[in-house]
């Protein structure tokens, strides 16, 4: 065991990105022989000989320093971010830490931009490959059997482009066409359940005037098993997001691990991973957030007050640049085959147990660092 313990306040209950992370990380650390204690757990007596820290896993303006820092040594965030530059709640407490954590180097690169000067390592995710393999089985789509498969798996938020995925797909693919796309969401509200989604995507349909019959989408917003998460993966032939922004992008590894190919933008925490190798990459021009959200396409929540700042940009990708690698796929299956056969390959070595390494390194790294507390 170390000499030191760890308590993390994070939403390792959550079922929910965030929180498979913070459990993950959790684990890998003791794995690491690192003590750690989580959230509510009693702190216990202070032991002058063992050093304290907290690692928070939360908004950084939602922590009480004046409380934390009378028990605790040092005080490390983990967090993540995806657009260039902070929200302004955040900035005011970063610099207070002693260290921030992040995934990757899209993260870094937002700190920085917005005047973080506190030590700033990258603790990249990591995805089960023994979980999510090409040899789980395969959903079963009874009328839909045969057809190429695109799955798309998001919470169902601006940040998150549905409507371009949406659109493209109804403008490239016509009932001639044996395709298929899977849509696995939720909403970021109790009040927005499956048929309210479903409601919104019909209306945007609607709004859109097409002149054909469109292929077909399955839309699901309800709780899914692993299982079933995980044959989804593996019957598709590709995998396709795409996103305005991602610290990291948890399906995207999840799908490689599946030996299933990525459609996405290509920038964001995803490009510490994606390649033209093992992913079709999407072209992009960085904007303002708050044109898109402003344009009659928009159809889900946008937090306006996280992402449509003075400074801020994130990716937008032109939906004809989508209808073409989308085609590209349906019409290269083998392509697709070889692509996601390289992605598995690629994501074997980004396991756990090297996050668990990289974040104990940076905890004992900030021990040894005498940094005046603010």
């Amino acid at each position: 065991m170390t000499n030191y313990q760890v308590l993390w306040k994070g939403p390792v209950h959550k079922n929910s990105g965030l929180g498979i992370a913070s459990r993950a990380y959790v684990q890998a650390l003791r794995r690491q022989g690192v003590h750690v204690m989580v959230g509510s757990e009693s702190r216990g007596n202070p032991n002058q000989g063992i050093k304290k820290i907290l690692i928070y896993h939360a908004p950084p303006h939602t922590i009480n320093f004046k409380k934390e820092r009378a028990y605790f040594d040092r005080i490390i965030l983990n967090t993540v971010w995806e657009t260039t530059r902070l929200p302004n709640i955040w900035i005011p407490y970063m610099n207070k830490f002693d260290a921030v954590c992040v995934p990757t180097v899209h993260n870094k690169q937002a700190m920085q931009n917005s005047g973080v000067t506190i030590p700033i390592f990258i603790v990249p995710h990591g995805v089960d490959t023994r979980e999510y393999t090409p040899t789980n089985k395969k959903i079963t789509l009874q009328k839909y059997n045969n057809r190429f498969v695109f799955v798309s798996v998001f919470g169902f938020q601006h940040r998150k482009n549905p409507e371009t995925l949406l659109r493209a797909y109804w403008e490239e693919f016509s009932v001639t066409d044996n395709v298929l796309l899977i849509i696995k969401t939720d909403g970021c509200t109790e009040l927005e359940n499956e048929q309210s989604i479903k409601n919104k995507i019909r209306r945007y349909k609607q709004s859109l005037s097409l002149d054909k019959q469109t292929a077909p989408i399955i839309i699901t917003a309800r709780p899914m098993n692993s299982q079933t998460l995980k044959g989804m993966y593996t019957r598709a032939q590709a995998f396709v997001l795409p996103t305005r922004g991602e610290g990291v992008g948890l399906p995207f590894l999840e799908s490689l691990a599946s030996g299933t190919p990525v459609i996405a933008t290509g920038w964001g925490g995803q490009m510490d991973f994606l390649t033209s190798n093992n992913s079709f990459l999407l072209p992009y021009k960085l904007r303002n957030p708050a044109l898109s959200m402003n344009s009659q396409h928009a159809i889900s929540r946008r937090f306006r007050e996280l992402f449509a700042q003075k400074g801020q940009r994130w990716a937008e990708v032109d939906v004809r640049s989508l209808k073409q690698k989308m085609r590209l796929a349906y019409n290269n299956p083998l392509l697709c085959e070889a692509k996601g056969h390289q992605g598995r390959q690629d994501v074997l070595k980004l396991t756990w147990d090297r996050a668990g390494i990289s974040l104990k390194q940076a905890i004992e790294e900030v021990i040894r660092t005498n940094r005046n507390r603010k």
